[in-house]
């Protein structure tokens, strides 16, 4: 005789880069050992894989994955996340003062969602020459080389990835006619200044986050912190 057959609710979520509203499920139990596995390895790369992969598997709309941006992927797993474990997560977090580990709670719902302000893709690195570019797409970041995400290396690959075009008074080049050498120069013809501009949109780039602010229950410190990104939630 077939085991019966198990009907999990499903919701909706809107993905912040697109609009798309797509329809998920819960994960599951295999679904959450493939996360917690990630988790115990403490390797970025697995999480994002095992991200990846419970993402596609929970969302019922085929959805590229390789292409959305970090904060969309980090709002497709709290949304998972929040209706798999509960309205709450909890989170052990080191006291700024004398790094004692505080057990805190918070609300799913109290996460500050990513504010997209598309103004801020167009950098202007002189009067009549600008970039303009994209969010760092799920596979940027994966692809990039472990170790070199502080490297002005890493730095400079993820920005020439992210050009979507670049312009001046004479018309617009789009990056995808061009070779990955010609924008490599161009990057580097850059003075100091110009590239700062360019890498703080990437610092800037919009994420999840929580401020948090608590008393240590060793030293009684008063800490105020910012969580930021997947892996501050992720535990």
């Amino acid at each position: 005789m077939a085991l019966p057959q198990l009907n999990n609710a499903r919701y909706e979520v809107t993905i912040p880069s697109t609009g798309q509203t797509v329809t998920y499920r819960p994960y599951l139990v295999k679904e959450e050992k493939i996360l917690m596995m990630a988790m115990e390895s403490n390797d970025s790369k697995m999480i994002m894989k095992a991200t990846s992969d419970v993402i596609k598997a929970c969302v019922y709309e085929d959805i590229d994955i390789d292409k959305l941006a970090m904060f969309d992927i980090e709002t497709l797993f709290i949304a998972l996340r929040s209706k798999s474990v509960g309205e709450s997560i909890d989170l052990n977090i080191k006291c700024d003062e004398c790094d004692a580990k505080n057990d805190l709670q918070i609300s799913f719902d109290d996460i500050k969602k990513p504010e997209i302000d598309e103004d801020s893709k167009v950098i202007m690195v002189t009067d009549d020459v600008g970039i303009t570019l994209r969010y760092p797409s799920f596979k940027d970041i994966g692809s990039m080389k472990p170790g070199t995400e502080e490297s002005i290396e890493g730095a400079m690959n993820l920005v020439v990835q992210c050009i979507d075009n670049i312009f001046d008074d004479n018309g617009v080049y789009d990056a995808k006619n061009e070779t990955k050498k010609s924008l490599t120069d161009f990057v580097e013809s850059l003075n100091n200044e110009q590239f700062v501009r360019l890498s703080e949109f990437f610092q800037d780039t919009p994420s999840l986050s929580y401020d948090m602010t608590f008393e240590c229950v060793s030293c009684k410190h008063k800490n105020v912190q910012e969580l930021r990104g997947l892996q501050s939630f992720f535990t």
